[in-house]
């Protein structure tokens, strides 16, 4: 019988678990994105203070992730950094220029990668797949014979999916 490492564990969590200070920065996240998906539905675009925030938010979420992984007893470094390699490879995968996952703006990137922020890896894969499905399933009615359509609706709808599932699992 094989032994896996306990963290090898922990990279396959499939549950949702935050804390005080996680649970704070998922309300303002979930705000910022109702404000945005309004404006990105009734302008095709939301303001670049989103962006700002968004890239601040992925930045003290990683500075967290990094300190309890370099000092709290429990949390392992591999799992943090499976975890932002995930968001980095996903991120660089959506990205206008380089993506074959999505071809979005660096705002609905940044937006992707915030609530990914929050996630296990194996919910930032289920996120990522789940904004896929969702792209496909609303795009088409979203675009309305445009190039370009708003893709802050499905940013929500995925992050609101994933949230509940990783609650559900986790039984909170």
């Amino acid at each position: 019988m094989v032994t896996w490492p306990a963290w090898v564990e922990a990279v396959f969590a499939f549950s949702l678990d935050l804390n005080g200070w996680q649970e704070l920065g998922l309300a303002f996240l979930l705000g910022s994105f109702a404000v945005a998906t309004w404006s990105d539905l009734k302008h095709l675009s939301a303001q670049r203070e989103f962006l700002e925030v968004w890239l601040f938010f992925v930045l003290a979420v990683l500075a967290f992730d990094a300190y309890r992984a370099g000092f709290v007893f429990g949390t392992f470094w591999q799992v943090t950094a499976v975890k932002w390699g995930l968001i980095a490879a996903f991120s660089v995968a959506s990205f206008e220029r380089t993506g074959p996952l999505f071809r979005l703006a660096r705002a609905d990137v940044a937006a992707l990668a915030a609530a990914a922020s929050l996630l296990t890896p194996v919910l930032i894969v289920l996120f990522y797949a789940s904004a896929k499905g969702i792209a496909l399933a609303v795009g088409p009615m979203l675009r309305r014979g445009r190039p370009y359509w708003p893709f802050m609706p499905v940013v929500s709808l995925a992050t609101i999916l994933v949230l509940a599932l990783g609650f559900a699992v986790s039984g909170g």
